[in-house]
């Protein structure tokens, strides 16, 4: 089985890696541009690569089309190929998505299961087509979520199994034993890339299990969860919900305790336990006083009302 490799970040390093431990013959590793975690394991293993601007370009495909690969494996690769370089391996190309499908098509679907709040997310490998996320299903697998496990605990979880699921799943192609699960349109659902502005939180706007469910879907290395304090932005790294049944005025701080702050949201308060400005990385707590408040919309009105910018 001859395979040429896309790839990114330690899910593709992992599957590049699993696939040559396996004696698979890899004649070629397609990365992104600029530093790659993928290039350098490849060039380790002594396989060339290239890190083309746009994969889809005539002189691209026609260079791709020399190897003569049988499969195409796109683990974490981030651009869109088109319909001609998708039918360039003899049988298929394969992609290894981080999400349930047809639920979480799109970007950022293990950042997008935390936001949502979701018990359970899904690793799924499958057949590309012409659309986004939209193509048949070759394996797929569930993974419990708990109520504080944070976005890097979902990608060691994808980053351990993707390769074992790739291997069983070339295997079965192999043996020619696969079958194909099509997707149920009905049940589609389509999440967008994010960006880090996305991450702002307004006190008053989210609840506090809102607020934690963010916090810890886009905690580091991630750009992060943030709001700010007396104009200076916070970056929110770890929170917990807070068992007891405590309540106030959104964006308070109502209690400093063993390095945590206790806040209220729009519904209750929840604990903030770990938090730091973004221009020193030095931590909130140190700064911070009982009954002083964090952004909320009300406080931004009100601000623009006495600076004469509204009313």
């Amino acid at each position: 089985m001859k395979i040429i490799f896309w790839g990114n970040g330690n899910r593709g390093k992992n599957c590049l890696e699993a696939l040559n431990n396996e004696g698979y013959e890899i004649p070629l590793v397609v990365c992104h541009t600029g530093p790659s975690i993928v290039r350098d394991s490849a060039d380790a293993l002594g396989i060339e690569t290239i890190s083309p601007q746009n994969p889809n370009e005539a002189e691209v495909q026609k260079y791709l089309q020399q190897f003569d690969a049988d499969l195409f494996v796109l683990a974490a690769y981030g651009k869109i190929l088109k319909q001609q370089t998708i039918d360039i391996p003899k049988l298929m190309c394969l992609n290894l998505h981080g999400g349930r499908l047809p639920e979480y098509r799109g970007s950022s679907p293990m950042n997008w299961v935390l936001i949502n709040g979701e018990d359970s997310f899904g690793l799924s490998i499958i057949k590309v087509d012409s659309g986004v996320d939209t193509g048949d299903v070759l394996a797929e697998r569930s993974f419990e979520v708990s109520i504080n496990d944070t976005i890097c605990d979902l990608h060691n979880i994808a980053n351990e199994q993707f390769p074992l699921m790739l291997l069983e799943a070339i295997e079965k192609i192999e043996q020619g034993g696969y079958e194909f699960k099509r997707q149920d349109n009905s049940s589609a659902s389509y999440f967008p890339l994010r960006f880090p502005d996305d991450g702002l939180i307004f006190w008053d706007t989210l609840s506090a299990e809102q607020i934690h469910n963010r916090i810890r879907a886009l905690t580091e290395p991630y750009p992060c969860a943030f709001t700010f304090y007396k104009g200076r932005e916070v970056k929110l790294l770890k929170s917990a919900l807070c068992e007891e049944r405590f309540f106030g005025e959104a964006g308070r701080v109502y209690r400093k305790k063993d390095k945590e702050l206790l806040v209220c949201a729009s519904d209750r308060c929840l604990w903030l336990k770990e938090a730091e400005f973004k221009d020193t990385n030095k931590p909130l707590y140190e700064s911070v006083a009982r009954y002083d408040k964090l952004t909320t919309t009300k406080d931004v009105l009100m601000n623009a009302v006495r600076a004469g910018i509204l009313g």
